[in-house]
């Protein structure tokens, strides 16, 4: 197995670029609408929906930059620690 496969930073940025990708297909698919639009209604996705899904994308995307910092500090320090 690689060690992309068990590295849990490389696991949830590869889930993340999944649920991305299962956004986009879904907000790119025509939707049947039940009566035509008027005004606000005429979102094809409520808005508060989109507000709260973007929401928790951001956070998600905050929590994974932060593991990836996390990450990086532990090989720097890994690596300052085999050069003395």
């Amino acid at each position: 197995m690689s060690e992309d496969s068990r590295d849990p930073v490389a696991m949830a940025a590869a889930r993340l670029e999944s649920a991305v990708e299962a956004l986009v297909g879904a907000l790119s698919r025509p939707r049947p609408m039940a009566a035509p639009p008027r005004g606000d209604d005429a979102d094809m996705v409520p808005r508060a929906e989109v507000a709260a899904m973007a929401e928790r994308l951001d956070a998600t995307i905050a929590r994974l930059r932060l593991a990836l910092a996390e990450e990086l500090r532990g090989e720097q320090q890994d690596g300052e620690s085999q050069g003395e």
